[in-house]
């Protein structure tokens, strides 16, 4: 391990807020003086923080499409927009941070009774429009499609009778009718995934954001994408195939870097993290 990384993993219990694989994708990134960062997904500022420290002559650009978070207001699909010269290294840290999951009170977590939101840019449909308006075989596509739900056909036609009686307001809501099945998470984590997922455009945008960011990266740049489900997961590892095909890129993580046991004791969010990196030729 360098003596950067050392550092790192020696402050890592110290440091406030959880980045997952914090370590581990700025190693990746091998950051050296006068090279630019882009933190494409800020929230916590966790891994720019951390950059900020350890380089303080990188510069970095900080991004987030949430309007709470203090960084230039905008989704990753813009980069191109965003960033009108060529840098040296590019994060994509994907899904929500705990803060937004814990803290935001636009209903992404099922355990707190929160208005059905789930808007990260505060713009568009939200999730309560999704639910009272779309119709039963469309719901089953965003439940299946989305959230991966076996059971989404019983659930599509359960929020379809349940909004004959009552609109769903709250996150609560939507908790009485997919809740009542049993398994071993929680019979609303597929559910609240999928939709958000919908709300937000989520694969549509990675799949825009991964070109835009190849687009602005320079020679010899590292792109390094922190991905939390198999969809995500997925168009990343076929977007990076694609570019090292092309020998436009070259593969620098042959499998998925994961965290260790230590990481997921200290914080489970981490558990089903995946960062893959790839270096553009």
């Amino acid at each position: 391990m360098s003596q950067a990384g050392q550092r790192i993993e020696n402050d890592l219990n110290q440091n406030m807020h959880k980045s997952v694989l914090l370590h581990e994708s700025i190693e990746a990134l091998d950051l050296k003086p006068g090279k630019i960062f882009v933190d494409a997904t800020y929230g916590g500022g966790g891994h720019s923080k951390e950059v900020g420290r350890l380089f303080p002559a990188v510069e970095v650009i900080a991004i987030d499409q949430d309007p709470e978070v203090d960084a230039i207001r905008a989704n990753f699909r813009d980069l191109d927009k965003v960033v009108a010269r060529k840098v040296d290294a590019i994060l994509f840290d994907l899904g929500i941070s705990t803060d937004q999951l814990e803290q935001s009170g636009r209903g992404f977590t099922f355990l707190k009774d929160e208005p059905l939101d789930m808007r990260i840019s505060g713009e568009g449909i939200t999730a309560s429009d999704i639910l009272n308006s779309w119709d039963e075989s469309a719901l089953e596509l965003v439940l299946r499609g989305f959230g991966e739900e076996s059971n989404s056909r019983r659930i599509a036609r359960e929020i379809v009778e349940g909004r004959k009686v009552k609109p769903f307001a709250t996150t609560f809501d939507l908790v009485k009718v997919v809740g009542k099945r049993r398994g071993k998470i929680h019979p609303a984590t597929k559910t609240f995934q999928a939709l958000r997922i919908a709300v937000n455009e989520e694969l549509a945008n990675l799949e825009t954001g991964l070109e835009k960011g190849f687009q602005v990266l320079g020679p010899n740049g590292r792109f390094a994408v922190i991905s939390f489900h198999s969809l995500e997961d997925r168009i990343v590892k076929n977007f990076f195939r694609k570019k090292i095909k092309e020998k436009l890129a070259r593969q620098i993580t042959k499998k998925p870097i994961v965290p260790n046991i230590e990481e997921i004791k200290r914080n489970p969010h981490s558990r089903s993290a995946k960062l893959r990196v790839i270096e553009k030729i």
